[in-house]
């Protein structure tokens, strides 16, 4: 368990689990000579502009946070982050090179499935480990890079959470009451692929279901009414979506004015990418059925993975948000990171290169506030995912999730090696 977690004060700071660590003790790596004496130097790239930084820049402060307790900490080995935050727009690839070329010791992000797609061999071509913040298209080490070495991604992927939905809605509304759907979903990769897998696993789930509609708005649209009509018509037993961020807001607001929660069940992946903007008039109209990949602000409670109260005290007073998955997002990516690097350092006796840190990371296990981790040796993020009723708490003064369920990594994603379309094709 201590090796598994980068024992050390390290882990400690990041997970607040030092009753299970035995922080105190003094860490032999932190004062060998062949740890080199100047900063990490690591690079993020999030979007800090536009309708996007609606999650872009709770990963931001996620991963900021999660440098402060590593420095507060002491360091990764001895040694001091620092992190550069570049908006990652569309340059993704330009900006992870930029990063390599000023000698970036590791790189975070970006937000975007397209553009995580593109990075990718990029990555493994430059030979410097990235992180993915979010980027979860199922795609990516499915066909873009099929054997990865140096690029991981953080949060769970599409797959845990299309699964993870239609398990919701045939749960809730029951598998015979579950004939008819439509999707309102982004006009990209993350979009299409998230209506391709909830479409698959929803029809294993309940039989023959038809698709009377699927709408694609270009990315922070500001006018849904379109697709809101034709889920009007239709009257679908359940609308899947995965517009996330500001998208959601526009989506629900205009919803909302046109009675669409009326005639239809809305399903959203990360409907609660939101919660910092969604007015409770039409949270409670919607009573929708929301995902939040591994975390929101209740669940886990706040006393189970410490520092939980002290990460949403300090996202409070220093960014008044309620952080959300996103936030965990950034936290988690450089906690991966900085434990795997720990590890490799208390093993190899010395810094690790980047290919020793690459092999720590595989199959590697820690510790957030959000919960247990685990990077799968095919180089996927793993963890809890929940799934809730949308309802507004005057307490919290925005969205919460109710009446959560909770799906374990292993329920709702293929085994490392097998193609997540022939996973599901598989289910009898």
């Amino acid at each position: 368990m201590l090796k598994a977690a980068g024992g050390t004060a390290l882990a400690a700071a990041l997970a607040g689990c030092s009753s299970l660590l035995g922080s105190g003790e003094e860490d032999d790596s932190q004062s060998s000579s062949d740890v080199p004496d100047e900063p990490i130097e690591a690079g993020l790239q999030t979007f800090t502009e536009g309708a996007a930084a609606v999650l872009g820049l709770q990963a931001q402060y996620g991963a900021q946070l999660a440098v402060e307790r590593i420095n507060g900490a002491g360091g990764v080995a001895g040694r001091e982050m620092k992190l550069d935050v570049v908006h990652e727009g569309d340059s993704h690839v330009e900006n992870y090179n930029q990063f390599v070329e000023e000698g970036k010791d590791v790189t975070f992000g970006p937000i975007s499935s397209g553009g995580h797609a593109a990075m990718a061999p990029e990555v493994e071509s430059q030979e410097v480990v990235n992180v993915g913040t979010d980027g979860t298209v199922t795609t990516l080490y499915e066909e873009t890079v099929t054997d990865p070495t140096y690029s991981f991604r953080f949060q769970n992927y599409d797959v845990m959470e299309c699964v993870s939905a239609a398990r919701e809605a045939v749960e809730r509304l029951g598998a015979d009451n579950v004939n008819t759907i439509a999707g309102i979903n982004p006009n990209y990769a993350f979009g299409k692929d998230e209506f391709s897998v909830f479409k698959r696993a929803i029809k294993k789930l309940a039989g023959d279901v038809e698709v009377v509609y699927e709408g694609y708005p270009d990315l922070m649209a500001d006018d849904m009414s379109t697709h809101i009509t034709e889920v009007n018509n239709e009257q679908p037993d359940v609308t899947f979506s995965s517009c996330w961020g500001g998208d959601v807001t526009t989506l629900m607001s205009q919803a909302a004015a046109n009675n669409m929660f009326e005639n239809t069940q809305l399903v959203g992946s990360v409907l609660y990418s939101a919660v910092n903007d969604l007015s409770q008039d039409v949270v409670e109209q919607a009573s929708a059925i929301s995902g939040s990949r591994n975390f929101y602000w209740g669940e886990p409670t706040t006393n189970r993975w410490q520092p939980g109260k002290k990460l949403r005290e300090d996202a409070k007073s220093k960014w008044d948000i309620v952080p959300s998955a996103h936030f965990m997002s950034g936290y988690g990516a450089v906690a991966a990171w900085a434990t795997a690097t720990q590890k490799a350092v208390d093993i190899v006796g010395g810094w690790p290169s980047q290919e020793q840190i690459a092999k720590s990371l595989e199959g590697h296990g820690f510790y957030t506030p959000a919960g247990y981790h685990v990077m799968s040796e095919d180089h996927q993020g793993m963890s809890n995912s929940y799934y809730g009723k949308m309802s507004w708490s005057s307490d919290v003064g925005a969205p919460v999730l109710e009446d959560v369920n909770m799906y374990d990594p292993r329920e709702v994603s293929p085994p490392p090696g097998t193609k997540s379309a022939k996973w599901i094709g598989s289910w009898s």
